[in-house]
C-alpha cells in the first residue's frame, strides 16, 4: 500500500490559528472523515481553521466540495474562519473544473491564509456560565439584554432575549451549561453549550417556538464540539436601517 492509499490529517498552531494539514487519498472511503475531523476541528472554536489539501490523492474530484460542506456548517456555528491552501497544480485543476470551492476561500501560501482569518473583537462576544439552578433562562435572558443593549442591536432587543430563554429551558444541563452570543456583520448569534442532545420532537417544538418570538430570518441547529458536549445555536439577522440605542 503507497503512501498515497493512506488518509493522514494533522495539525499545528500558528499565531492562535490551527492548521490542518490533509494528505494522502481523498476517495468515497475517506471523504466523510475528512469532513468530520475539519467540522470537530471548528466546533472547538480556534481563532481560524487553515486547511492545507497540497498532498491530496484525489480519486473522485466531486468529493472535493466536502471543503465547502465544512465552511458552510461552520459559518452558521461557531463561525469560525476556515481557509483552504493549495498550490498543486494537478488539484488546483480539479477546483477550476467545478468551480471550487464555492464559499471557502483559497490561497496559495499558508501565511497568505493566516493573514486573511478575521477574528472576532472581544467586544463582539459574550461567554458566560449559567447558573446551576430553575433560573437558568431568566439569566440568559438578561444577559443577552444587555449584549443587545450594549451592541446597539434594537431591532433585537425584544427577540434576542426571549429565544435564548427558550433555548435555555429546552436544555437538561443543570451543572455546566453556558451561554455564548456574537455579533458578526448582520447577524446574531446565540449559542447554548450543554450536554443535551434534543431528541426530534423536542428540536421541532424548539424551532416551532422560537419561529413564533422571531419576526426576522433565522437558522438553527447543533452542532458537537467533544465526545459528550453539543452546542445548540440560532443566528438571528439583524435588520438593515435598525435605529441604534442609546446607551
Amino acid at each position: 500500500m503507497g503512501a498515497e492509499d493512506e488518509l493522514r490529517i494533522t495539525t499545528g498552531h500558528r499565531e492562535g490559528v490551527l492548521v490542518v494539514t490533509v494528505e494522502g487519498r481523498l476517495d468515497w472511503s475517506t471523504y466523510l472523515r475528512v469532513q468530520d475531523e475539519l467540522l470537530d476541528h471548528a466546533g472547538r472554536e480556534p481563532l481560524g481553521v487553515v486547511v492545507e489539501i497540497d498532498g491530496l490523492a484525489v480519486r473522485s474530484p466531486v468529493l472535493l466540495v466536502a471543503f465547502d460542506i465544512v465552511w458552510t456548517s461552520a459559518a452558521r456555528w461557531p463561525g469560525t474562519p476556515l481557509m483552504m491552501v493549495v498550490s498543486n497544480p494537478a488539484i488546483t485543476e480539479l477546483l477550476d473544473a467545478r468551480g471550487l470551492p464555492r464559499h471557502m476561500p483559497r490561497f496559495r501560501t499558508t501565511e497568505e491564509a493566516l493573514a486573511a482569518v478575521v477574528v472576532l473583537r472581544h467586544g463582539d462576544q459574550v461567554d458566560a456560565p449559567l447558573p446551576t439552578c430553575r433560573c437558568q433562562p431568566h439569566v440568559a435572558e438578561e444577559i443577552t439584554e444587555r449584549a443587545c443593549r450594549r451592541w446597539g442591536v434594537s431591532s433585537l432587543l425584544e427577540i434576542a432575549p426571549q429565544v435564548a430563554a427558550e433555548m435555555v429551558s429546552h436544555t437538561d444541563d443543570d451543572t455546566s451549561a453556558s451561554l455564548v452570543l456574537r455579533r458578526r456583520d448582520r447577524e446574531l448569534s446565540i449559542g447554548v453549550r450543554t450536554s443535551t442532545r434534543l431528541a426530534t420532537g423536542e428540536r421541532l417544538t424548539l424551532r416551532h417556538n422560537i419561529a413564533s418570538i422571531a419576526v426576522c430570518d433565522f437558522r438553527m441547529g447543533e452542532t458537537r464540539i467533544g465526545s459528550d458536549r453539543m452546542v445548540l445555536w440560532t443566528v438571528l439577522d439583524i435588520p438593515t436601517g435598525q435605529p441604534a440605542i442609546a446607551n
